[in-house]
């Protein structure tokens, strides 16, 4: 399967993996035939990626580190309580916990754990998915710092929740495609303090979750807000949530800006370390995010092209590639695939794109 984007994408491709809708209805399956209407929908719903088969892809699958219908179960979860929060109490939180709960299950029997993120979601439903994203990678950053089952549940429920604040935000400054004045920006930053006051109504929030709302904004040069604090003085969770926020963030369209890709993204944050970022945590963070995911189009210095079939979690960054075009910029005869984990150093990927044909 390849990723494409849909200004490239056309009528009698198949789709490869399943596009849901922000209340979790699958908006195209896997298998289906795309028609024009369809390209044109997604357009619409601001969907810039989609997965679609290759004549050559049949052994090629992206393992889901959450299968797709508990990632929509908690989707639909946040959205309802984001949607609704003055209804927002113990017994709508007892079953995000349960999500959570269930994720945390799941992470916890899976092996070699790489995070594939593929941004599929619209632009409007942008929070809702963002707070999925960053509760399943702030969870997954934990495991890797040996955290425990309890510790991975309190985690994961902050994260989810981590802008519940944003609720009680002008929807029209959240949502402006322009750059912020100083007073819209100093309004969108209470969104910290007002989270944590909403969920310091709820009883059963443990204080550590609560504190992931408060202080995910803090940075660990101490430039941060809302209180400028610094270092280990930052909790550890709203230290690791900080990372998968802006990760999430940078790879995301929002109504201001386009997306970045994912190793560009992965760069940003590697730069920031022991600045914006606690070093270790991103250190833990890099080893287990795929820099070039599953199907993504990738250019060699050598000038040849093709797109990423599988990842080897002990070389990140070295995928495996199927060659599609040679350095002239013309389809080979005969695809073909090269492990870059496996070759001379001197080979290495400079460049993605989204604009791959398929063979």
């Amino acid at each position: 399967m390849i990723l494409i984007s849909t200004k490239s994408l056309k009528e009698g491709m198949i789709c490869a993996r399943p596009i849901f809708a922000s209340n979790g209805a699958v908006l195209i399956d896997e298998g289906v035939l795309i028609k024009e209407r369809y390209i044109s929908k997604l357009k619409d719903l601001g969907i810039a990626n989609i997965y679609v088969r290759d004549d050559l892809d049949d052994k090629i699958e992206i393992h889901d580190i959450v299968r797709s219908e508990l990632k929509q179960s908690s989707l639909i979860a946040i959205e309802n309580i984001m949607n609704n929060i003055c209804l927002f109490d113990e017994g709508e939180f007892e079953h995000i916990k349960g999500i959570i709960v269930s994720i945390v299950d799941e992470l916890l029997t899976a092996e070699d754990i790489l995070v594939n993120i593929s941004d599929m979601r619209t632009v409007d439903n942008y929070t809702f998915g963002h707070s999925v994203n960053v509760s399943i990678l702030s969870m997954v950053i934990g495991l890797s710092l040996g955290y425990s089952k309890e510790k991975l549940i309190d985690l994961g429920v902050g994260a989810i929740l981590h802008d519940i604040g944003k609720t009680e935000i002008d929807i029209r400054i959240l949502n402006k495609p322009h750059s912020l004045s100083k007073s819209e920006f100093e309004t969108i930053k209470k969104h910290t303090i007002l989270g944590y006051s909403i969920l310091n109504n709820i009883k059963n929030i443990s204080f550590d979750s609560r504190m992931i709302a408060l202080s995910h904004h803090e940075r660990f040069d101490g430039n941060g807000y809302p209180h400028n604090l610094k270092g280990e003085d930052i909790h550890e969770y709203a230290r690791i949530v900080s990372i998968a926020d802006v990760y999430d963030a940078l790879i995301s369209d929002r109504v201001y800006r386009t997306k970045i890709s994912t190793d560009e993204a992965i760069d940003y944050v590697e730069s920031m370390a022991g600045t914006q970022f606690d070093k270790c945590i991103v250190d833990n963070f890099l080893k287990n995010v795929a820099r070039y995911p599953v199907g993504k189009g990738v250019i060699l210095n050598t000038g040849l092209e093709g797109y990423v079939v599988s990842n080897n979690k002990k070389y990140i960054s070295r995928p495996v590639v199927r060659i599609l075009y040679n350095n002239a910029g013309s389809k080979v005869k005969i695809p073909y695939i090269i492990d870059l984990s496996e070759t001379d150093d001197s080979i290495n990927i400079v460049g993605t794109t989204d604009n791959i044909e398929l063979f």
